[in-house]
């Protein structure tokens, strides 16, 4: 089938030619069955997702589990404004935690604290005035600022504002998109999401569920 217009076919040279010799010291603190990630950053780490309304206590063990405490945690990103990836993420604000906010994430605040009307769930909702607001174009200068070598790129597919975390050293932090075996030919967007990160010299895919 022909390919979209803008879209490239997948090519995944690097994923089998690049061996995976990390340095970064990347630690899962996931629970429920998703994975939330810890990098390290400039005084301090990066941690990327987190998890359902009323989790943190099961964060808050994770962590002491890996002898890790919260207050070594600096900076949140959240790949997509989903409940199981940012249920959490003002309370972590009240602890001191800054959320980086990407550009095509703003307006999907306010729908999210929508689809907890009505729920059950004690979802604390996340202030808008105070977020670390971040356009992809910087997202370089910024990363490196803290101590982190990489980039971070808008891939929809799972949901529009879905975004990867894609470190130099052939990491990528990809949240929920959908794994490329199990995106149909008829789904460009996911597909030129999956280009633009095989753009890249990857090594490891890291994934919000599964491993």
């Amino acid at each position: 089938m022909p390919c979209a217009e803008n879209e490239r076919p997948v090519s995944r040279p690097h994923a089998t030619k690049m061996q995976y010799n990390p340095i970064m010291n990347i630690v899962n603190v996931g629970y429920d069955s998703t994975n939330y990630y810890l990098l390290e950053a400039k005084n301090g780490k990066l941690l990327i997702d987190c998890g359902w309304p009323g989790t943190l206590p099961k964060l808050m063990a994770g962590l002491k589990r890996k002898g890790i405490s919260i207050k070594d945690v600096r900076y949140l990103l959240v790949t997509h404004f989903h409940p199981d990836h940012a249920g959490i993420a003002q309370e972590l604000k009240k602890l001191g935690i800054k959320l980086i906010l990407l550009e095509s994430q703003v307006d999907f605040i306010a729908p999210f604290a929508s689809f907890f009307k009505g729920k059950n769930l004690p979802y604390v909702e996340i202030t808008q005035n105070d977020n670390f607001i971040l356009k992809f174009e910087e997202s370089r200068k910024f990363l490196s600022s803290i101590g982190i070598m990489g980039e971070i790129i808008s891939t929809p597919g799972h949901s529009d504002d879905s975004v990867t975390l894609i470190l130099d050293e052939g990491q990528a932090f990809t949240g929920d998109l959908p794994p490329l075996f199990m995106v149909s030919e008829e789904d460009h967007v996911t597909r030129v999401s999956w280009n633009k990160i095989y753009e890249h010299k990857i090594s490891k895919i890291f994934p919000a569920h599964g491993s």
